[in-house]
């Protein structure tokens, strides 16, 4: 039976234009639905209609305003706090005026607004990680806003009609800790038709994305230091907010087979990554997050038709051994990298890109977003949510 065609609003509190996953559930549902979206910046598609909401709200009644958040944070009084988000009012004054079949909240920090929204069909929380880990490292985040958050999951996010995370490990988590049954969508990326280079000789390394503390990019940088390899490396990295890249840039120093590239627009990533050879997905579990991560380079590298490295995290390592394009070290340490690459030959990841290129349909977000056209489907022909 035909899905009717549904009024969905995708709302997200961070600059749409630079979503990806958000970029992907809207491309896909656009054919089949009527799609508004929503969040900081411009309009993401020029013939979709986009609510821009306001990137600094002012905190509802200043200074009072922000000490009583905080006084409500420490002192555990959580049910009063979704009350006091300016930017949650501004979304509701924005959008509230139209009438939604399904609204798709991009992370905890925009449910408050979709459930007052009030959507015929319901909220569909998609959450990108473990919220409870997003900041784990800070004792302040874990003292004062962990409680906020596990408050949100145990309350609010089951009030959602569905729930989506990124990855199995991820899911199981909510489920155990919190009751949440979710869905899981990966960050695939889009299906593009290329062809494999030819391994090059040197063999030219690369990783692109945010460059942060957690993630430990100076494992790679350490590695190629460290081995006889013919190899290159090189870097499309956006600056963190702790001065990282300016740290990795000193550690690399002189070093030619180490670059760093000025990052290039999402829509043009994997094209340029096509020029390279093998992608470097390796995170040193120092979060949860972390630990289960499946990020979108790794599905960037194998769109790019590359062969690709990753340390021993469970998604990315399953995905690798079930279909050949890569290898996955026996740890996150740089001398295992350094060893790794050290055996590569350019009929290895010849054969690795080979691989990539035969799995890259069947791993693209087009067959990924399949399930968002079923979850639509599904609560199109529910009856509309009790009022709570």
């Amino acid at each position: 039976m035909t899905s009717p065609r549904a009024r969905i609003l995708v709302l997200t509190y961070t600059e749409f234009a630079r979503e990806p996953r958000a970029l992907k559930q809207v491309r896909y549902l656009r054919d089949a639905h009527d799609v508004t979206t929503s969040g900081f910046g411009p309009a993401p598609f020029g013939d979709i209609t986009h609510v821009e909401l306001p990137n600094a709200t002012r905190q509802r009644w200043g200074l009072f305003g922000r000490l009583l958040y905080l006084g409500l944070l420490v002192l555990r009084i959580h049910r009063l706090i979704p009350r006091l988000s300016s930017l949650d009012r501004a979304s509701v004054k924005a959008l509230g005026s139209m009438e939604w079949d399904i609204v798709i909240a991009h992370d905890l920090w925009a449910l408050a607004a979709a459930l007052e929204l009030a959507p015929k069909h319901g909220v569909v929380l998609d959450l990108h990680e473990y919220a409870p880990s997003e900041s784990e490292h800070s004792l302040k985040w874990r003292l004062v806003m962990l409680p906020y958050v596990s408050w949100m999951l145990r309350t609010m996010a089951t009030r959602a009609a569905a729930v989506v995370t990124v990855g199995e490990g991820i899911a199981l988590k909510y489920l155990d800790e919190f009751g949440l049954e979710s869905t899981v969508v990966v960050n695939a990326t889009p299906f593009h038709e290329l062809e494999p280079q030819p391994a090059g000789d040197p063999i030219r390394l690369v990783h692109s994305g945010v460059a942060t503390v957690e993630r430990r990019l100076d494992l790679m940088v350490d590695a190629v230091k460290g081995t006889s390899a013919h190899v290159t490396l090189d870097f499309f990295l956006v600056a963190g907010p702790e001065g990282q890249l300016e740290g990795l840039r000193a550690l690399a120093g002189d070093d030619p087979r180490i670059r760093f590239r000025d990052p290039v627009p999402y829509a043009e990533l994997v094209r340029t990554l096509n020029t390279f050879d093998v992608g470097l997905s390796i995170f040193p579990p120092t979060t949860f997050n972390l630990k289960w991560c499946l990020p979108n380079k790794f599905f960037d590298f194998v769109q790019a038709r590359l062969g690709v490295i990753s340390g021993p995290s469970p998604e990315m390592a399953r995905i690798i051994d079930e279909n050949g394009f890569g290898l996955v070290l026996p740890d996150f340490e740089a001398a295992s990298l350094a060893r790794a690459l050290e055996g590569l030959t350019p009929e290895t990841v010849a054969n690795w890109k080979t691989a990539s290129t035969r799995h890259a349909r069947e791993l693209s977000s087009e067959r990924q977003m399949e399930t968002w056209g079923a979850i639509v489907a599904d609560l199109m022909i529910r009856d509309a949510p009790a009022a709570r």
